[in-house]
């Protein structure tokens, strides 16, 4: 457990004030492979054994080491200054969200840069809102982490939030923002390049080993199985200190979802209504105007054409309440 008096280091540092080379030379990334027993549950292993015995490509795929190549395909992409996108599958607990958090700590070095907890995001709506919120100096050549992506976020707009989600890949592409989505069930980013399906955890050398598939074609290579990726969790990769002080961050913001979920507030649209609210209450353009259709028009447009004119109305009626004190 980290010790109480370590303080969350001060991400919002800027990078120049970082020392990145120091950093560097304190990532660890070496284990022996031929040492390592990966541990999944009975019903996990006979699906494997069934993936095995069925499908020759799976089989041939399944003896390979494709981390030499998956590394280079990271630092060939940094070099280029080119965004990655990769949708990471597993059962809770198996560890995919460990080894995300080591793939998005080696991204940020490779664009020296150092990964923080703002990076972290609940869902793909959160993901857009940040991306009008942050900086655009910590937009350029970041990674997010797209934690546990929900897949019945289906009320109020969302499916076109999830187009805009589609397309803001070209856009973000100019700034060279990178996405890691996980999801247990399915792949969460259906323009992911490629994606990392886990098959067990060791706790011996603290790894993860992962099926990686080839996602970007749409025919007959979807979903074409490269080879296995074996990667250390951020805690046994990078720095103590560090290591302790983002796993107690990232912790207390999973915590925080789950509060959320189990007192029924865990609603993201909800929410992000109820925000964009606030944030009109407290705006002066918005609070001199005067007239309903004035309002609904200036909220529309702040807001952007992805919002209907329902979550729009919405937004406007809870200002409403908000100023009366209801909320």
């Amino acid at each position: 457990m980290p010790k109480k008096n370590l303080p969350i280091p001060n991400l919002k540092k800027p990078v120049e004030q970082i020392d990145i080379e120091k950093f560097k030379k304190q990532l660890n990334f070496s284990f022996d492979l031929s040492k390592t027993n990966y541990q999944i549950d009975a019903l996990q292993n006979e699906l494997l054994l069934t993936y095995l015995r069925a499908d020759r490509k799976f089989r041939k795929a399944f003896s390979r080491n494709y981390n030499p190549q998956f590394l280079q395909f990271m630092k060939d992409k940094a070099r280029l200054h080119e965004p990655i996108h990769v949708a990471v599958l597993g059962q809770v607990r198996s560890g995919k969200s460990y080894m995300a958090l080591t793939l998005c700590i080696l991204h940020a070095i490779l664009n020296n840069r150092l990964f923080g907890i703002e990076y972290i995001c609940g869902n793909s709506i959160e993901f857009l809102e940040k991306l009008k919120q942050v900086p655009q100096e910590k937009l350029k050549d970041s990674i997010f982490l797209i934690d546990e992506e929900k897949s019945n976020i289906s009320s109020y707009g969302s499916v076109a939030r999830k187009q805009k989600f589609s397309d803001v890949q070209n856009i973000i592409a100019f700034n060279n923002i990178s996405t890691i989505m996980l999801c247990p069930t399915h792949w969460a980013n259906k323009e992911a390049m490629y994606g990392i399906r886990t098959f067990g955890r060791c706790f011996e050398t603290k790894t993860v080993r992962g099926m990686l598939y080839n996602l970007q074609e749409k025919g007959t290579g979807a979903g074409l199985p490269l080879g296995c990726v074996y990667f250390p969790i951020f805690t046994a990769f990078a720095p103590k200190e560090y290591a302790l002080n983002l796993e107690r961050a990232y912790i207390e913001k999973k915590k925080s979802w789950i509060s959320s979920e189990q007192r029924g507030t865990g609603d993201v649209l909800a929410e992000l209504r109820k925000k964009s609210a606030e944030a009109f209450c407290n705006d002066k353009k918005y609070l001199s105007l005067t007239k309903v259709a004035e309002k609904m028009s200036y909220i529309s447009f702040r807001l952007g054409s992805e919002w209907t004119t329902s979550e729009i109305r919405d937004v406007y009626q809870l200002t409403k309440l908000i100023e009366k004190g209801m909320i």
